[in-house]
Formats: structure tokens, sequence, C-alpha cells
């Protein structure tokens, strides 16, 4: 009998570990550009498809001046695997400083304008059809150039 209530134990343990279990992260990595052009702090927005936001599933990241895209979930680097829409918004002083590169920041002075630089074909408001697949892995490349708004 001992044998079988060690089993036992064993076997619960095991799917108590498995019913708390995380979704691995996958490391995403990727170059944006804005009309060709790099822009520091153009933010990236990954959301799942299947609307059902988690920890795990809802990414941000920005740009670094090169163009570089760091993006992470709340649950940490990465996200699961999964289909997401990706989104971007990329807002500019009226000096046409990326806000938030500098010291001007929209909420320290009331008397900045500024200008959303990203076509509404692929901003945040919810109109981006834009999608990509996060993989198992590490290969999870997005790379992708905005098209500019013809002023």
């Amino acid at each position: 009998m001992k044998p079988f209530a060690a089993l036992l134990i064993l076997t619960s343990c095991l799917l108590l570990a498995g019913c708390n279990s995380e979704p691995p992260l996958h490391p995403i990595s990727g170059q944006i550009t804005l009309g060709g052009k790099p822009y520091e702090r153009l933010i990236v927005y990954f959301r799942p498809l299947d609307g059902k936001v988690t920890k795990y599933n809802l990414g941000v990241g920005e740009t670094d001046a090169s163009g570089k895209l760091f993006l992470r979930s709340t649950a940490g680097e990465g996200l699961a695997a999964g289909n997401y829409r990706v989104s971007f918004t990329c807002i500019v002083s009226d000096k046409g400083q990326t806000v938030g590169s500098s010291d001007e920041k929209a909420d320290d002075d009331r008397r900045l304008i500024t200008k959303e630089l990203v076509p509404a074909a692929y901003g945040d408001g919810g109109e981006s059809a834009l999608e990509f697949e996060v993989v198992s892995g590490p290969d999870n490349r997005f790379e992708f150039d905005i098209p500019a708004e013809k002023s």
C-alpha cells in the first residue's frame, strides 16, 4: 500500500504543478522604421488575435534611435506563442522631437503641441491589420517599415 500512496502523492504533485504552469515566453527582436527612417521611442503593441489578454500575451515595446525593437509582456521578456495583431504609435513634438526622448514631455508642458506620425492604417486605434505569429524558440524576428503618410 505504501508504493501506491507514494505514487498517488507524486501524481497529485505533478498534476498540481501542471495546472499552475506558466506558458513559456519567447523573445522578440526586430527592426522598425517609419517611411524608411528609424525613430527613437516608436511604440509597438502586440495584442492576441483571439482577444483573450493575459500577462503572457500582451506585449509592448519601443525602438531605440536606430530602430531596434525591445519588446516585453507584463510577465517578462517576450510573449507566449500565438497569433498577434501589431500596431504602432510615434508621437513627436511640434519641434520634430520624439516625445519622451528628451526632457520635453506632454504631461510636463501643457503648451506642447504633438502629432502622430503613424498612419491610421497601422495605428493603435484598432485599425491595424498587421499580424505576426510568435513561435516557440528564439526565432521571432519582427521587421517592418511602416509606410509614411503622404503629405
